[in-house]
């Protein structure tokens, strides 16, 4: 599962408009996306998937019209489901992640008998 956050133009309709989106890929191979207007950024540094499935719901939420809102909000509530398991997948990538970064970084360090 990843998650990620592009600025690009996403609405073909319109090519001089950029537009922020968030993509989540599910465990499953299935993805949920929204989109943002460019001055409407996301805040997704750091937050866990429950949580993303939250902005993303509050953001499918807010169109007027949506023809894919009743599909995809079934999509959020299964996932949610599971959003103690994703939260905890999740956070064991970064630990790992930072873990590693942390091991390459040590390397770097002066000892005590380097030092002398």
């Amino acid at each position: 599962m990843y998650i990620t956050k592009t600025l690009g133009r996403y609405n073909f309709a319109n090519t001089a408009e950029k537009q922020w989106c968030v993509q989540m890929r599910m465990p499953d191979g299935k993805g949920l996306s929204e989109t943002w207007p460019e001055d409407e950024e996301p805040d997704i540094d750091g937050v866990p998937p429950s949580q993303v499935l939250d902005l993303i719901e509050e953001r499918l939420k807010s169109y007027w019209i949506s023809t894919r809102r009743d599909e995809t909000l079934a999509r959020i509530a299964a996932y949610r489901e599971q959003s103690e398991q994703l939260d905890d997948a999740w956070a064991r990538l970064h630990i790992a992640a930072y873990e590693r970064k942390i091991r390459s970084l040590e390397n770097y360090l002066i000892t005590e008998s380097d030092a002398a």
